[in-house]
Formats: structure tokens, C-alpha cells, sequence
């Protein structure tokens, strides 16, 4: 029997297909791929109708509207392992198993946290002045949002939005960069900002307040926008409600699907609650290959086919001569140390939720063996920790002739790839980037287990990443001294996650998203 892996659907067990009240608004997609009698299904319980988590009860997988029946019950048995999500709601659990009728069901349910009386009850002036505060602290922000949603309300009553707004905003910096700007700028050099009113709205931290200014601009510019055009986290989006005809276009600041993030870390330390509402009302978001849609959309909490492969704007760079000439002449007017030696770059991710807890623990690390081996290479270690890691290399004075503190530079990270020879990082999304110039990379893992407890992958890491994975110092320097970088693994890595390697990026998302009719 050939299958139509489209036809699959989870449906509450006691609501019929043609149910007026409920119905198909009841079903849950279920993801196929394959095709004859061998399909792989993929059921997202995240993502059920509403895009929230299914609701508690039984579901089973129908084919059309007939119960699919599973002729191996063994093959569900391996799926019981991880059922259960710890959220702050209290346990939500997920059970496959094969009913009575011998057709796949999930049973599904949420057992709502209690706390305990001593919890509730607070025994001591610091506690209570604590709750105190806190209680202050949200009522104030809901009074914020509140006057906020009002005086949105209160623009969109007297002014009709004219259908060539384009707001391009952030939280996270405070100019235009990255893809915001790459897809900004190009819209001005096409000469696209004749037709179309192009305006920018931007803060540091999610965490700063804005300027008074500012906070009398964003209810207009959020109530006139047709596009809203963003590239990260953004609070205030999620929360005002935009009417059904305003996009808004997600050009997330990561390339590729690597440690997840978003709703694939429901469960984790510091994941988000599935019953939240944000990032769910993207209109589309953009990822370099089909190969990332699944992750993407997992992440964002929103369909698949609002997940756009148009490539990365900030890509585009990476296939451009001038670009590429540009950024190495650049790396080695700000390190001079770079001509006519081997470049190495050090570039970890940090460890930690966020930037209030990020980390790197530098004790890993032996500057005199480092700088020891440089010298036998003849080459220069930059090391460019992450921006949320505050704390300072303290490189010894007698080792900075070939070890370099990039981090204190402001020169971005991504021109600086073009004048590296040799990458050394370990969970960074910057891996994609790189793989384009065909250069070999090192993983230095040395907490692999740990942070896969904390934060995962979308897919196992050994098997991932285009490179040799080493997990001590020595092993790291062993592997530097050999040249055994695994190298041949970059340029299937480079074809699987770019879907197009051509430096257009920028002008599909300009033409298929943002001014498409």
C-alpha cells in the first residue's frame, strides 16, 4: 500500500472529523516524509491546535479519517523513554503507546504544580519584603503594557496604515547590524525606500528602558507598520496583538540549526513555558536550507511553511570578493601580528542562561603551552570570547606576541573570518559561517556531557560538526601540532545547511517576504 505521508492527522479521541464545534480546529499535524509503504512521521506535542501543547486527554493518529493501525507495537516501545516535560506548571507527560483497537494513541497529561505551605507562607521580613517586591515589580509592568496597548490602540483608531511601513527593530543593539542592516542598506541601494517608508526602532538589552522619546515613538511605528522586520528575542512584539495583516518577519541572528533553542528546550534549565505566546506570531522566519525548517519552526513554535530556506543575509558577504578582501585587509590592519603567519581563531560559545550568568571557564586553558606551540607553528592565537563573558583573558605579558585578546576588539567577528586559518570553538553557531571559505575547524568539548544535559542539540554533536572533536587541552594541542582537523568533512557540511551559495540572500528576502504583495 502507498501511503500520502499529508494525510496523517492526531485527533482527540471522541471528536469526529465533521464535529461543527470542533473537528479539524481539534486536529494536530503530524509532519511525513517518505513515501510507498516506509513514511517517518513527526509529531511536534508542542504544537497542537492553536500552536500550544495538546490538551490532556487521549490521541490517536488517524490516516484520512480512518484509526492508523500499527502492525509493529514494538516499534512504539522505545518512543516511552522521554515523556515527561518538567515546566514550571507542573509535569506535562507524553505516553505512545498501541490501544486496544491496535492503532498508535498518545495519551496526554499535565499535572498542575502545588506548592507547599512553607512555600506560601513566608517566615521572615526578607522573604516577604522579597515577594513584596516582586509582586510591585510585575504589577507595574502589567500597568506598562497595559497604557502601552492603549495608546497603540488609540493610533490605529484615528490613522490608517498606508500599506508602505517597514519597521525594522531590536532589543539586542542599538544600530542597525547584522540582518537588519544587510536587508535595510540593500532596500536603499535598489532605490526601494522611494516606495517604501523605512524606519528603525532600537535598544540594547531587553533589560534597558527605553528613552522617553522612544517610548512615545514605538506605539506609533508599531500601529502604522505593515512589516515589521526583526532579528531576535522581542518582547513587546508578543504582546500587542498585531492585526492579522501586518507581518512580521523573523531574521534570526544565528546561522543554522545546531543547540536548540526556543521551544526545543521546553523541559531544560531556563526553557520557555509551551503554554507562552512568544515567538508564535511570526508571520515567516528565514533559515539557509530546507534541512533547518523542521528545527526552526520547532524553535519559533509556528508551522513549517512559515519557515522561509532564502539563505542568511549576513551571508552574503561570504560570496563576495571585495567583501572577502575587504574583511581580511581589515583583520590585519587591526592585527598586524597576522602577516605572514598561520591565523588561529579561539571562539567558544559561553556556558550559562543568559548573559546575567555567562561563563567560560578560562582554567581550562595553559597560555605557556599554547604560546609554546604557536611559536613551533608559527602562527597567532586570537581568542574572541562571546560578548555575554565579561570576564578578561588576563593573558601574561610575555605570552601576547602570539596570543592576541580579540575580545577587546570591536571589529566584527565575521569579517575576522576571512583572514583565519584554522577555527577553534565548541557549541558556537559560528561553525556556518566558516564552513564557507572550505577551512578546517577544532571542537574543543570539553563539558559535552554537561551541556547536553542543559542545553542539546538538534542533532547528536560528534556526528555534526565539520571537525575534530577534542575534550582536553592536550588533545586540543595534539591535534593543532598533527594538523588532524578532520577537514574533510567542511564542504558536505557547507552543502548540507546553504541551500544557496550565491550571495543573494538579501534580495530573496527582500522580494519573497518583505515587499511581495
Amino acid at each position: 500500500m502507498r501511503l500520502d505521508p499529508t494525510r496523517f492527522t492526531l485527533r482527540p479521541v471522541g471528536v469526529a472529523a465533521d464535529d461543527p464545534d470542533d473537528g479539524e480546529e481539534a486536529s494536530a499535524t503530524v509532519r511525513g516524509a517518505g513515501e510507498g509503504d516506509r513514511i517517518r512521521l513527526r509529531i511536534n506535542v508542542m504544537q497542537g491546535p492553536g500552536l500550544l501543547p495538546l490538551s490532556v486527554g487521549r490521541w490517536r493518529l488517524l490516516y484520512g479519517d480512518a484509526p492508523a493501525r500499527v502492525v509493529r507495537p514494538d516499534a512504539v516501545d522505545p518512543l516511552r523513554d522521554a515523556t515527561v516535560f518538567a515546566i514550571k506548571s507542573g509535569p506535562y507527560g507524553v505516553t505512545p503507546s498501541v490501544g486496544a483497537d491496535g492503532c498508535f494513541v498518545l495519551d496526554v497529561t499535565h499535572v498542575a504544580a502545588t506548592r507547599d505551605k512553607a512555600d506560601s507562607e513566608p517566615d521572615s521580613n526578607k522573604v516577604r519584603r522579597s515577594l513584596a517586591k516582586r509582586t510591585l515589580s510585575r504589577a507595574g509592568r502589567r500597568a506598562r503594557v497595559s497604557i502601552f496597548h492603549a495608546m497603540v490602540r488609540a493610533v490605529k483608531a484615528v490613522v490608517d496604515r498606508s500599506g508602505r511601513r517597514i519597521l525594522f527593530t531590536s532589543d539586542s543593539r542599538v544600530a542597525l547590524t547584522g540582518n537588519l542592516m544587510e536587508v535595510h542598506d540593500r532596500m536603499v541601494r535598489r532605490g526601494l525606500d522611494q516606495d517604501y517608508q523605512l524606519t528603525t526602532l532600537f535598544k540594547s538589552s531587553v533589560a534597558e528602558r527605553r528613552s522617553i522619546r522612544d517610548r512615545l515613538r514605538m506605539p506609533w511605528l508599531l500601529a502604522t507598520a505593515d512589516v515589521i522586520v526583526i532579528d531576535d528575542y522581542q518582547p513587546i512584539i508578543y504582546r500587542i496583538g498585531v492585526d492579522p495583516d501586518v507581518r512580521i518577519i523573523q531574521l534570526w541572528h544565528a546561522s543554522g540549526a545546531f543547540k536548540t533553542v526556543g521551544y526545543s528546550r521546553v523541559g531544560k534549565p531556563g526553557g520557555p513555558s509551551p503554554f507562552s505566546e512568544v515567538h508564535k506570531n511570526y508571520t515567516n522566519a528565514i533559515v539557509s536550507s530546507e534541512h533547518d525548517v523542521p528545527f526552526y519552526a520547532e524553535a519559533f513554535g509556528i508551522p513549517e511553511e512559515r519557515v522561509v530556506p532564502t539563505g542568511i543575509p549576513r551571508m552574503d558577504r561570504f560570496f563576495d570578493e571585495a567583501a572577502r578582501a575587504a574583511g581580511l585587509h581589515q583583520a590585519r590592519e587591526e592585527f598586524p601580528q597576522l602577516v605572514g603567519r598561520m591565523t588561529i581563531l579561539f571562539a567558544p560559545t559561553f556556558r550559562g542562561d543568559g548573559p546575567r550568568t555567562a561563563s567560560y571557564d578560562l582554567g581550562q586553558l595553559d597560555y605557556e603551552r599554547l604560546h609554546a606551540l604557536a611559536v613551533e607553528k608559527d602562527a597567532v592565537v586570537i581568542m574572541k570570547m562571546h560578548p555575554f563573558v565579561l570576564d578578561p583573558l588576563a593573558i601574561p605579558a610575555a605570552f601576547r606576541d602570539r596570543i592576541i585578546d580579540g575580545s577587546t576588539s570591536a571589529m566584527d567577528v565575521n569579517d575576522l573570518l576571512f583572514a583565519v586559518d584554522l577555527l577553534i570553538t565548541d557549541y558556537s553557531s559560528i561553525v556556518f559561517e566558516f564552513s564557507t571559505l572550505g577551512r578546517p575547524m577544532l571542537f574543543f568539548a570539553y563539558d559535552l556531557g554537561e551541556y547536553i544535559a542543559s542545553r542539546d542539540f538538534y542533532v547528536p554533536f560528534e556526528t555534526f560538526v565539520p571537525g575534530r572533536v577534542v575534550t582536553t587541552f592536550d588533545a586540543l594541542l595534539d591535534a593543532i601540532r598533527r594538523d588532524d582537523y578532520e577537514g574533510n568533512k567542511v564542504a558536505a557540511f557547507a552543502a548540507r545547511h546553504f541551500a544557496h551559495l550565491d550571495g543573494g540572500s538579501t534580495d530573496r528576502v527582500i522580494d519573497e517576504l518583505i515587499i511581495a504583495s
